[in-house]
């Protein structure tokens, strides 16, 4: 059930927070020069200037997207082009970066001339956030990249989220880094060579993923803080020990693999670390975000569905284990049905959680 880091990125941030490999990380970092491609993917980053600019079917119903519900107006379009940018391929964003500084189109039909001019309309925008909005982020993932060593990259992601800066701008950056690296090490593998044993590009990413996800999840709500791990985690059994040590009662004595026993101190015997609405809480906000954000445009409705699909998982799951735990009749699992029906089961066609805000 592990999820895109776009889709992560996105829950991460619910609760508004300006929210694997060893050393050699600075041989993949590159120049944070404005001209580089905004991947800094150094020697693998493709060059913007070889991609064709022939756009696929999806590809132009989304740019049409994009611009219809913009009304033509640039800083809506920008908003719209920023939420839509996780869910945008590395390709089309090439696409759409060549075709900001193609200004000339010869020989065109009517039809041709309004498709361009959407074309030329959003592609303006995107160069607009990846030169203004997301520059921030693409400085901060440079700093992590260069850092050379487990130890200073951690300091560099704690310092980076002390000071704010692990934001959705950075987020963005570092999820079309991820889908360029690991496009990337696709295409790496079919070539003689390769050698899965060394650091790549992509492990690097990976790593600067999960640390820069942990230090968020210190400081968004415990609720939102455990949907996210969960949404993480793709190995069912992991989820379920996560589920029984947040949500219910500490035990009174911890038993090690070779079977002692060590005694829980008073204070903590009995504590419930995720209290279950801050969980309901986390997942009906979730859900509403995900809708809002897929009316908009921002998101496809298959991996809209997909989230929600996956939200409901975790749901479930955590529905087995307060029920194992309190029992099938307890008050517990009945609140927390109650608190979830709104969420999966709207009583109307017009509820938000089907339709967004």
């Amino acid at each position: 059930m592990k999820l895109s880091t776009a889709i992560v990125v996105l829950l991460a941030t619910v609760g508004g927070t300006a929210a694997f490999a060893p050393p050699c990380f600075a041989r993949v970092a590159s120049s944070s020069n404005s001209d580089r491609p905004l991947f800094m993917a150094a020697d693998t980053a493709a060059d913007e200037n070889n991609v064709a600019t022939n756009f696929t079917d999806d590809e132009t119903i989304l740019i049409n997207a994009l611009w219809t519900q913009s009304n033509q107006n640039d800083a809506i379009l920008q908003e719209l082009v920023i939420q839509a940018l996780p869910t945008m391929s590395p390709k089309l964003i090439m696409k759409l970066k060549q075709q900001s500084s193609n200004t000339e189109h010869e020989h065109l039909t009517n039809n041709n001339e309004s498709v361009v001019q959407q074309q030329q309309a959003v592609a303006m925008a995107l160069q607009s956030v990846l030169d203004e909005r997301l520059a921030s982020g693409r400085q901060v993932l440079a700093t992590l990249l260069a850092a050379g060593e487990l130890r200073k990259l951690d300091a560099e992601i704690g310092k980076a989220c002390r000071a704010g800066k692990l934001d959705m701008a950075y987020f963005t950056v570092l999820d079309m880094n991820l889908q360029d690296a690991a496009i990337s090490e696709a295409e790496e593998e079919v070539k003689d060579g390769f050698q899965r044993g060394e650091a790549t590009r992509l492990s690097i990413l990976k790593h600067i993923y999960t640390r820069c996800q942990e230090e968020v999840e210190k400081l968004v709500p415990a609720g939102v803080a455990l949907l996210n791990k969960l949404l993480r985690t793709d190995v069912d059994s992991i989820r379920a020990n996560q589920l029984q040590h947040y949500l219910c009662p500490q035990p009174n004595v911890i038993t090690l693999p070779d079977g002692q026993q060590i005694p829980v101190k008073d204070a903590e015997q009995n504590k419930v670390l995720v209290p279950a609405l801050d969980l309901i809480d986390a997942i009906s906000t979730a859900i509403l975000q995900i809708r809002t954000v897929e009316k908009a445009g921002g998101v496809p409705r298959e991996a809209a569905a997909n989230m929600v699909e996956a939200c409901r998982t975790v749901a479930k799951e955590a529905r087995i284990v307060i029920g194992q735990n309190y029992g099938s009749d307890s008050n517990e699992l009945q609140e927390f049905e109650e608190g979830l029906q709104p969420v999966f089961r709207p009583d109307s066609a017009e509820s938000e959680f089907i339709q967004g805000l």
